[in-house]
């Protein structure tokens, strides 16, 4: 994997995520990953996966992490693990950048979902938020890293969302997504 670009960057915040193990180096056990979040960044909004736990812990600055209704600053050696299920969101609300790791276990397939969203972002395929135009693409996404937003009612991202990614996946967009964004070793999954 020397020739793959290990860290990707968001064409709107800046943010910047490295992999550091990547879930074919860890036999599927896990995904490990370093995150640098710029000043008053903002992760993606309240939410929760159902397939995964994260365990973060900052290098690096200030790490604001909301776990459920209970919202904590975190310094560098802080960890916190967010379970299976486990409302959640991230922030950096100082005015210096945060360098935090997170170890997502299992790894999923966060690593596909955040190159096929970054890779979106730089060819202009979302709006100013950084969100994907085409809600397929939205869709397979959220299927991708298992991630449910807490602002959007349940019935809708369990039906809607669900059936838009199967649909995606009959119509051939997310192998299209895939063979475009993705290094050979993610597409052979």
């Amino acid at each position: 994997m020397s020739t793959i670009e290990r860290t990707i960057v968001h064409g709107i915040t800046g943010e910047e995520i490295t992999f550091v193990e990547c879930c074919h180096e860890t036999n599927d056990e896990y995904l490990f990953i370093r995150v640098k979040l710029p000043p008053e960044g903002e992760g993606p909004p309240l939410h929760y996966h159902l397939a995964f736990e994260e365990m973060f812990e900052v290098e690096e600055g200030e790490l604001t992490v909301t776990v459920r209704d209970k919202e904590m600053k975190l310094t560098p050696r802080d960890q916190v693990t967010i379970p299976v299920g486990v409302n959640h969101r991230f922030t950096n609300s100082s005015n210096e950048p945060v360098t935090f790791t997170v170890r997502l276990t299992p790894g999923h397939q966060f690593e596909e979902s955040m190159r096929i969203g970054y890779g979106l972002i730089e060819d202009g395929k979302v709006n100013e938020k950084g969100m994907p135009k085409n809600i397929i693409h939205t869709a397979l996404i959220l299927k991708m890293q298992d991630t449910y937003i807490c602002e959007i009612p349940k019935p809708v991202q369990y039906l809607l969302f669900n059936n838009l990614a199967n649909l995606g996946r009959w119509l051939g967009v997310e192998k299209a997504l895939m063979k475009k964004y993705l290094p050979e070793y993610l597409q052979a999954k």
